[in-house]
């Protein structure tokens, strides 16, 4: 099967202990590999506030894969997310292969480098 590239960021209780917050990391890992795909990155971005509550909670705990894959592999960790009561929120992204390696040629600038201002800067120099 093609195999794409995803991101996933997820969303969690920001109570779970650092053990428990690893052993969901590590599982998800497992179920990403367990499907034939290829963790390429993962990255605890920690406790954020949110724009909003959700469940109740105004704060988060973001974790971000990349990761290559066939298409099994979200629905696999998707069946997961649902069933997990400490996840509150999940996205999932197919990439565009033309974009990543454009970026990759440092012909796309990655905004997450930079701050807003910086990227306000950006957009009005590139109109």
């Amino acid at each position: 099967m093609k195999q794409n590239l995803y991101e996933t960021i997820i969303i969690i209780d920001p109570q779970l202990d650092q053990e428990k917050i690893e052993e969901l990391v590590n599982k998800i890992q497992k179920i990403i590999t367990d499907s034939g795909g290829s963790i390429r990155k993962v990255d605890q971005w920690g406790k954020k506030r949110m724009a909003y509550e959700i469940k109740k909670k105004q704060y988060g705990y973001y974790i971000y894969f990349f990761y290559e894959s066939d298409g099994s592999v979200i629905d696999a960790i998707g069946k997961d997310f649902r069933l997990n009561e400490f996840i509150l929120r999940d996205l999932t992204v197919k990439l565009d292969m033309k974009a990543v390696r454009q970026m990759e040629k440092g012909k796309i600038v990655d905004f997450r480098k930079f701050g807003r201002m910086n990227q306000n800067r950006m957009h009005r120099a590139n109109a």
